[in-house]
């Protein structure tokens, strides 16, 4: 017998109306979605007109599935607090992020349904992006700069989590230490302790790192790279390029804290990641994305000495 499940599916979305509506039409094409009870919820940072919600609501009710939508205030901007209001809101205790600018293969929701199924114990599970691809140069390089380990589930020394390039290459499921934020499926209850903080602004990169720390605290995750879809990482919307490598170490120094992983060892690994962007930055000519590593670099050995 199929297994059948009750699920909240929350895109947070700002602005995007193209990528959101590709979105929407690859859940839409969803196959055996049968008895199963699934709502669509929109937290959205942006404008949708009543005309969109009405094509997208039809496309979905194709499915027998429910389209909810929630417009933020200003006051409330930002990825992480779209997280938390999607928390808040949906209806059932299993809850799917997706991002905005993704699409998913017709099987994804059967296979995950399945996956739950299997893997009872499982507060948190996540799929493979196809659209990755790692040579075997840009795994070396992965390696050679700190954002990647040999294991796929497990985050770098300086706390990255570009190990995750390499998913679409396994053949079988494995547990993993984090998720990738353009899919995450979690138990309701394992996000208990998701709260706002001052460090994730803006697009608040690092937030999947975050959220997935704290609900693997409650139990294991797991990653099924037969969970295929693509993620377009449009560029709309998003911040500008200085302020998103200025957080980028940042806020991985900060992600490190919150693990309890601060000391010399990872804070010179960081140190050394943070260097080797801006090498690749400059190489690259990207003046914006070299200043902002430079700027995050420099507040390194200050955040470093306060947390001692």
């Amino acid at each position: 017998m199929n297994p059948t499940i009750e699920m909240s599916v929350a895109i947070c979305t700002r602005n995007r109306h193209a990528d959101l509506k590709k979105c929407i039409e690859s859940i839409s094409r969803q196959n055996n979605i049968g008895s199963d009870l699934i709502e669509i919820i929109i937290v959205d940072d942006g404008d949708t007109s009543s005309e969109w919600l009405q094509k997208a609501e039809k496309l979905l009710n194709q499915n027998n599935m429910e389209l909810r939508y929630f417009r933020k205030e200003g006051s409330e901007a930002g990825l992480i607090k779209s997280r938390i209001k999607s928390i808040e809101i949906s209806k059932y205790e299993n809850l799917l992020f997706l991002d905005d600018d993704v699409e998913l293969e017709q099987d994804y929701f059967s296979i995950l349904k399945k996956t739950v199924a299997d893997f009872p114990d499982a507060v948190g599970i996540s799929g493979a992006d196809q659209g990755f691809v790692c040579t075997p140069k840009g795994r070396l390089i992965m390696l050679l700069s700190g954002r990647s380990l040999f294991s796929p589930g497990k985050l770098s020394w300086s706390g990255f989590a570009s190990a995750m390039n390499t998913w679409n290459q396994r053949k079988k499921v494995f547990k993993t230490e984090f998720l990738h934020g353009c899919n995450m499926f979690y138990r309701k209850k394992s996000l208990a302790e998701i709260k706002d903080v001052e460090w994730l602004k803006g697009y608040s990169l690092g937030e999947d790192l975050y959220i997935s720390y704290l609900a693997g605290n409650h139990g294991s995750m797991y990653v099924n790279p037969e969970l295929k879809l693509l993620h377009h990482g449009s560029p709309t919307s998003r911040d500008k390029a200085e302020f998103v490598s200025y957080t980028k170490i940042i806020n991985h120094f900060h992600l490190l804290k919150t693990r309890n992983k601060v000391n010399l060892f990872r804070y010179l690994m960081l140190r050394w990641t943070a260097s080797f962007l801006s090498l690749e930055a400059k190489v690259q000519h990207n003046h914006e994305a070299y200043t902002g590593y430079r700027k995050g670099t420099k507040e390194l050995s200050s955040l470093f000495t306060a947390s001692r």
